[in-house]
């Protein structure tokens, strides 16, 4: 039986350390397609732990829906790999607070963490405290700027963002005003987003980025559309590095009576494959959550096992538009 426990955040200072940057390339897997089993869940376990083993998850973003589906996803595999995860949701935006929570965690001697990182040069001291106490760290989603991991499960961002950015092209006709709707950017998936993104449209001499970090939040993703479409009135398409930004910009369009502006979000949520059947959302490019996390306890629990695993797993993205869009909603409904 899997046991859950939920820590609130610990207030602390942030102790400082030298900054060891990760460095690694991911794999580019093959987009799905409909025909496959989309979430493949199943691609490194269930594994039987060889002992009781308790992980430690750290939630970064507890009330967005895409941290939620990767927690469920822990969550659901910790039980049938059978060990414990305790989940220490991160309750403010600081990095402080998730330094000091993990420090939390080792002092409390878990077998394991499973880190999704607020802030990647931030987290690095707490990564630190893991490493020297002997517990492993796996991190999803966000690479950490240093110390040391077993292993990351990630969206290749940087080549998900690019196909963002090719379609948008496509979209515009390679002309016009793109607003980009950058998540925080101090964390390491932002950054390899924005990467993506301008490694593509840069290439087009008639259009134009306007770069705007709306923080991961709907509440940004929405003001900021406000406003560039007041200053920007000929603006011609907007990606949300986020879903919440992308929803954001889309309340902002369509209070502003615009159905001309394509609009293009990332995560991969429910809520964005709504928008894209409704019509409000040109495209999606989906992430798997689901993956991440069932990845992240499996290759947890086979590394405590003494098995040897892979350092960097590319969870996969899909583009989602109108024409696939009911096969996706199928599978996260």
């Amino acid at each position: 039986m899997m046991h859950r426990r939920t820590f609130l955040t610990i207030s602390a200072g942030l102790a400082t350390a030298p900054a060891l940057r990760w460095t690694g390339a991911l794999a580019q897997d093959a987009t799905p397609t409909a025909d496959e089993d989309l979430l493949d869940l199943d691609r490194f376990g269930p594994v039987a732990a060889s002992s009781p083993y308790t992980l430690a998850f750290f939630q970064p973003y507890p009330n967005n829906e895409f941290w939620q589906r990767l927690q469920g996803a822990v969550e659901a595999r910790a039980e049938a790999d059978g060990v414990t995860v305790e989940v220490y949701a991160l309750g403010s935006n600081e990095v402080a607070d998730q330094v000091a929570q993990m420090e939390a965690a080792v002092a409390a001697a878990v077998d394991g963490i499973i880190l999704g990182t607020i802030n990647a040069a931030g987290v690095v001291p707490g990564v630190e405290a893991a490493n020297n106490a002997g517990i492993p760290v796996i991190a999803v989603d966000t690479a950490p700027a240093g110390g040391e991991l077993v292993s990351l499960a990630q969206t290749d961002n940087v080549e998900a963002s690019a196909a963002a950015g090719a379609f948008i092209a496509e979209a515009i006709g390679e002309a016009g005003k793109v607003l980009n709707l950058q998540g925080e950017m101090g964390n390491q998936t932002a950054q390899a987003r924005n990467e993506g993104l301008h490694r593509v449209l840069d290439g087009f001499a008639e259009i134009q980025v306007i770069d705007q970090s709306a923080n991961w939040t709907q509440e940004l993703g929405l003001s900021i559309t406000e406003n560039v479409l007041t200053s920007d009135p000929d603006l011609v398409a907007i990606f949300g590095a986020n879903d919440p930004a992308a929803l954001g910009a889309v309340q902002a369009v369509k209070a502003a009576g615009r159905d001309d502006i394509v609009i293009v979000g990332f995560d991969g949520n429910p809520s964005a494959f709504e928008a894209v059947q409704a019509g409000d959302m040109a495209a999606d490019i989906a992430q798997f959550p689901e993956r991440m996390g069932t990845y992240g306890v499996d290759l947890m629990v086979l590394h405590l096992n003494g098995e040897e695993v892979e350092a960097l797993v590319d969870t996969g993205t899909a583009v989602v538009t109108a024409e696939n869009v009911e096969v996706f909603l199928g599978i996260v409904s």
